[in-house]
């Protein structure tokens, strides 16, 4: 399979309404730092966010921040290089984040170790597959979202959630 450049696959509007859903924090502002076509910095600001959004495409690698432009951090980011991405964003001052991840992301030793070192508050597997390639076949992927209220947790609560009607979207 050819991957996209940059690892660019727009996050389907169902997995921001449940991503968005699934967030419990009282906060002001949230840093979008893997933005893409922006669907999820307009949807964060729809929910009473203000939104600081960055992207590799306009100049904006997150790896070459050395500081969080929000301590509070919301992204579908890109999955080769994601358990680095979570090891940066606690590195750099990040509070709390809400990532879209692959369901197996710590279903291996080093996402063990990852694991231990950052435990989310909440990891919450996908209940559908959505057609990021848009192959228009059986989507490839099953996703989660990891959820960090703090940079390690001293429990993960585990769940399932089900896709969202077009009616609970609105």
């Amino acid at each position: 399979m050819t991957r996209h450049p940059r690892d660019f696959y727009p996050t389907p509007h169902s997995i921001i309404t449940v991503l968005l859903q699934e967030i419990q924090w009282y906060v002001a502002e949230i840093w979008e730092p893997c933005a893409g076509d922006g669907r999820l910095t307009y949807a964060i600001e729809e929910h009473g966010y203000k939104c600081v959004s960055h992207d590799i495409a306009t100049g904006n690698d997150f790896f070459d921040f050395t500081k969080c432009a929000s301590t509070n951090l919301i992204t579908n980011p890109p999955f080769k290089p994601i358990r680095k991405f979570i090891d940066h964003a606690f590195d750099i001052g990040v509070e709390r984040m809400a990532l879209v991840v692959p369901e197996r992301l710590f279903a291996c030793q080093k996402g063990y170790e990852q694991f231990t070192k950052h435990r989310p508050s909440r990891f919450i597997n996908l209940s559908w597959r959505e057609d990021y390639l848009g192959k228009g076949g059986s989507p490839d992927r099953a996703l989660a979202l990891a959820i960090w209220d703090q940079p390690s947790s001293p429990t993960c609560q585990y769940s399932i959630r089900t896709r969202v009607t077009k009616t609970e979207r609105k």
